[in-house]
């Protein structure tokens, strides 16, 4: 198959070296954004899944596009010293992780370099200052069993229920006994609800005939070892909820006890999805966990935000308030502040702190947070950022230092623009993308900012997602 290649000529163009099932044999240079390695064919670029940097390796080409190739690991002819061999059993199907087969070291050297590369390559910032700007990622001493919420798709396989995370560029979940990233108390409880579901009759959702019960399961839990499942619906109708539930609680693993039960039935997409709230009813117990953050409690809904990793949750905030610096005297916004978790702990430092937040239950929860711990500094938002930062700037309420933890499609150009407008002496960037966290410096430091220093987080050990805060400073010197 002959595929041609624009080049900077246009009256020139190149065939593709490879077709669909060759079998080439590479060396591969360096691991992609995704964990993927990257090799290079006569020039041109292949993906391969599972290939590691200085490996040499026989590729079975799966996909031709314009500008490149992926191609699947046929065998591996000389094996770089960096390759572990994978705790799990269906690493290679399942997208829950990208890295169990490299050391943890090379992963947060990794992680590090993705970060200076987004910045290089999307940023369009210089090779030396990248280089001085971005530290070495900050790890986690036991990168295991981390995550305390785990999100799984359902699917009937064989007659039987199934739920796991989906399977790389499809919705098909990946059946697993355990998981290496979630407590194993989790294995457990995933193998008692499928039975219960199948003992009540409660069947997985079919997307391709439309019928069915369930579409996903989500689990948390806390420091307390209380359990949250979540199980999202496509109709409010839910067979056996009571009888289900009631069994559940009997049947929790050793240590756990169920906090609730929460029935979620998402509302169509809309313009203005960010504030929606999923249709929710409690099954069993409480609509909320509880959790414990350096002294402070919070409250957290079934549909709101909470980092994942307690550990490095922890590691994280503190390592921003640190470059924050935050004096008695510093007017604080958080902006996308979730339940307020980071409004919080600043509010302990801060004259007074703003919280903006999209989603409706977060912010409830974020209100009640800041009542709970006395914290009465604060006032928080539901809505946009783009809107509600240029009024409260309007009503002269002007920041000093302002935190920014967006999703992972980063800032809209007018919330960087109404920050640059706002003026605030120190921006504390909280990203877990590097690419839309690069394209949003490029914006701030052409608006007058200066970066002071990039830290990497691991907050996802074994997969290719890395958080990362950015300290910057209004550049003075630039005439502001």
């Amino acid at each position: 198959m002959d595929i041609t290649l624009g080049n900077h000529k246009r009256d020139q163009k190149v065939v593709a070296p490879v077709s669909v099932q060759d079998v080439v044999r590479l060396y591969v240079d360096r691991l992609g954004y995704r964990g993927e390695g990257v090799a290079r064919h006569q020039g041109f670029t292949i993906f391969v899944e599972g290939a590691l940097p200085g490996e040499i390796v026989d590729v079975q080409i799966a996909k031709v596009q314009r500008t490149f190739a992926v191609g699947k690991l046929h065998a591996l002819i000389e094996t770089s010293a960096q390759r572990v061999k994978p705790k799990c059993e269906v690493f290679d199907l399942c997208g829950g992780c990208q890295l169990q087969h490299v050391s943890y070291q090379t992963q947060l050297e990794f992680k590090q370099q993705t970060v200076k590369d987004a910045l290089i390559r999307i940023g369009k910032f210089p090779v030396d200052q990248v280089e001085e700007w971005v530290l070495p990622t900050i790890g986690q001493e036991d990168p295991w069993r981390y995550r305390n919420k785990v999100s799984l798709m359902a699917t009937a396989r064989s007659g039987r229920f199934i739920a796991g995370f989906v399977e790389e560029g499809t919705h098909e979940p990946v059946e697993a006994q355990t998981c290496f990233i979630r407590p194993q108390a989790y294995d457990a409880l995933l193998r008692t609800l499928m039975d219960l579901f199948s003992e009540f009759g409660i069947r997985a959702y079919d997307e391709k005939i439309r019928q069915g019960d369930v579409q996903q399961l989500v689990v948390r839990s806390n420091s307390v070892q209380e359990m949250m499942i979540v199980i999202i619906t496509p109709r409010r109708h839910f067979p056996n909820a009571t009888m289900l539930c009631e069994k559940l609680a009997e049947s929790m693993p050793m240590g756990y006890r169920l906090r609730s039960v929460i029935q979620q039935q998402m509302p169509r997409a809309t313009a203005g999805f960010q504030t929606a709230r999923p249709l929710e009813r409690v099954l069993f117990g409480e609509p909320h966990m509880h959790e414990q953050i350096a002294g402070l409690s919070f409250r957290i809904s079934a549909s709101a935000f909470f980092q994942v990793n307690p550990l490095q949750t922890l590691v994280l905030y503190e390592r921003a308030l640190e470059v924050a610096q935050i004096s008695a005297e510093d007017t604080v916004f958080d902006l996308f502040s979730g339940v307020g978790t980071l409004s919080l702990l600043a509010a302990k430092f801060a004259k007074y702190v703003y919280g903006i937040e999209s989603v409706i239950a977060a912010t409830e929860d974020a209100i009640y947070n800041a009542e709970q711990n006395g914290l009465m500094n604060t006032q928080f938002f539901t809505g946009f950022v783009e809107e509600i930062v240029p009024q409260l700037v309007f009503d002269h309420v002007n920041p000093d230092i302002v935190f920014l933890d967006p999703p992972r499609a980063g800032c809209a150009l007018p919330v960087l623009s109404s920050l640059v407008e706002a003026t605030p002496r120190k921006i504390v960037y909280v990203s877990c993308n590097p690419a839309t966290l690069a394209r949003d410096l490029r914006h701030l430091v052409d608006g007058g900012y200066a970066i002071q220093s990039i830290q990497p987080v691991d907050m996802f050990p074994q997969t290719a997602h890395v958080e990362v805060i950015t300290s910057m400073f209004l550049d003075k010197s630039r005439g502001h």
